[in-house]
């Protein structure tokens, strides 16, 4: 049997308002699994939250996060770190455009703001303990150069107009790899790292090569991963940009999109 890698974003892609796996989406992926499959989820989310979404769909499902910054490879977890120039100026600049900044370290996040990140999201998806992600606010930008060789990523939030500028500021002054998953976000990701980065190096060290994999996403920082496979599949409530790139497209998150295309490329049965 052909062994096949594949990947699939969370949000808007594998799950429903971010918590919600349906059964047909799980029952999918444990006979995909069971076939000899390698499934992982490739997220935007920090390592934590992407672990709680492997453990959702349970069996042996291993994990990119911080939109390729940190994956699971073998037994060992590879990350790459922001500098703590790269540091600085995220911080200098998204503050300057009254947005907020969060920094993430694999197990840790520091917040700018008065709200503590995602704590309703947490309460409603009731998943995951919040003492689990270790959120600390973030008392100033003195904190910064003791983060250097920690944080893997950070996401500037704020309002779109606001986030452009912060977009053409930080273009402008380093050589960060920046990407979005909405509007009201910027992600902020070492230079040369993305999901597709990930995936290559996945590649590698399985021997799977392209030809044998397939990706799943709705988002533009999916677009990369569209890149390194064969299979690049939209979602149907995907960005008009991803469609464009896809392979194909599937049906909606709302709609078992993943599970849809698995079970026909698969030839799945219940």
């Amino acid at each position: 049997m052909t062994t096949y890698l594949i990947f699939s974003d969370v949000d808007g892609t594998l799950m429903i308002n971010h918590t919600q796996l349906t059964d047909l989406t799980k029952q999918t992926l444990h006979q995909v699994m069971t076939l000899g499959h390698q499934f992982y989820i490739a997220s935007g989310r920090m390592l934590p939250l992407a672990r709680e979404a492997a453990n959702q769909v349970g069996g042996p499902v291993k994990v990119i996060a911080a939109n390729g910054a940190t994956f699971e490879q073998n037994n060992e977890l590879v990350t790459t770190y922001l500098t703590a120039e790269q540091l600085d100026k995220s911080y200098e600049i998204a503050l300057g455009y009254n947005c907020k900044i969060f920094f993430f370290e694999t197990n840790r996040l520091y917040y700018t703001g008065d709200e503590v990140p995602y704590a309703k999201y947490a309460a409603k998806a009731n998943v995951f303990n919040m003492a689990d992600l270790h959120s600390l606010p973030l008392i100033g930008p003195e904190m910064l150069p003791n983060l250097a060789g920690h944080v893997t990523n950070a996401i500037a939030y704020g309002q779109p107009a606001d986030l452009n500028l912060v977009r053409i500021a930080l273009a402008r002054q380093t050589n960060l790899n920046l990407a979005s998953s909405n509007d009201n976000n910027l992600e902020i990701i070492p230079h040369g790292i993305d999901k597709a980065t990930a995936i290559t190096a996945i590649q590698n060290a399985t021997g799977i090569d392209r030809d044998h994999t397939i990706v799943f996403g709705d988002g533009l920082n999916d677009l990369g991963m569209f890149k390194v496979a064969k299979y690049s599949v939209a979602m149907g409530n995907a960005d008009d940009v991803l469609k464009e790139a896809a392979h194909a497209i599937t049906l909606p998150n709302t709609q078992d999109g993943v599970a849809v295309y698995l079970r026909d490329f698969f030839n799945l049965t219940d």
